[in-house]
């Protein structure tokens, strides 16, 4: 991930186990001249006479929190700008945050919500994808290898602008993250039908891998992508999402978001913007 300079964090108030932190922190000691910027948002709805002071005593105390669990952090020798957020609604707040920090990572602890709840609800994580400016970074491991098996999700058989961007995108990313000694890099095509078959070797070739990597495989994308991930193990699934609005993206969502509950795996979105 050496392509990413600024790693925007956004802290869990609820625990002290931050993953989020932890691989970033790992991230940022693989690369020079990465920085943090650890981030959390916080909101009370306490009676109190001075509201003012209430806000002020909360950020401090947060900040202070927040100071002691990146110390370790900056005693290695990586910058950390650490800031927290008096905000009401924190799901809206995460990515005008990440924007005003110039983050070009965005990195977070995945909610865990039922497939209904996430196309039904405003969850933090479909908020999050939908605003973002830039990648996100969705752990749900709390300890990744150094020897990475990453898994990027492709469609070749597409050839217009967005998919290819997409594509050409999520295949760097999935490079950057595989450049570790040990690590490897797999590629999944679902598609549907045989008119759309994509044949293993054509994908190698496209994606410059070993064919005994390259994984096409009919059906649905968000049925096919987690089952290889989990057929392969994966530790880390690449994936392109684009951005949408309105009742149908409310209702509906895109593959990525249906992807987010089916894998066990950290979960890195890319856009083609």
């Amino acid at each position: 991930m050496s392509s990413f300079r600024q790693l925007f964090v956004v802290i869990d108030p609820t625990t002290d186990q931050q993953s989020a932190l932890a691989n970033a922190a790992r991230i940022a000691s693989g690369a020079e001249g990465v920085s943090l910027h650890v981030y959390e948002a916080i909101y009370s709805t306490r009676d109190n006479a001075d509201a003012e002071a209430l806000q002020r005593v909360e950020i401090a105390r947060h900040k202070a929190w927040v100071d002691s669990l990146v110390k370790p952090i900056r005693d290695s020798g990586i910058g950390v700008e650490v800031e927290i957020e008096w905000a009401q609604n924190w799901r809206d707040a995460i990515a005008p945050a990440a924007e005003r920090a110039q983050s070009d990572l965005i990195i977070k602890a995945a909610s865990v919500h039922s497939g209904a709840e996430r196309r039904f609800l405003k969850t933090a994580d479909w908020t999050l994808l939908r605003n973002a400016h830039c990648p996100v970074y969705l752990i749900k491991r709390d300890h990744v290898e150094e020897s990475l098996k990453v898994l990027v999700a492709l469609d070749i058989k597409r050839s217009d602008d967005l998919h290819n961007t997409l594509n050409a995108r999520v295949l760097d990313y999935g490079r950057s993250l595989a450049g570790g000694e040990g690590s490897s890099i797999h590629a999944v095509n679902a598609y549907a039908g045989a008119e759309k078959y994509v044949y293993p070797d054509d994908l190698a070739q496209t994606t410059g891998i070993d064919p005994t990597n390259a994984h096409s495989v009919e059906g649905a994308a968000d049925t096919v992508i987690p089952e290889v991930a989990a057929e392969i193990e994966a530790d880390i699934l690449v994936i392109g999402t684009d951005k949408r609005g309105g009742i149908k993206a409310a209702m509906v969502g895109n593959t990525a978001e249906r992807i987010l509950d089916a894998v066990t795996c950290n979960i890195l979105t890319v856009t083609a913007s």
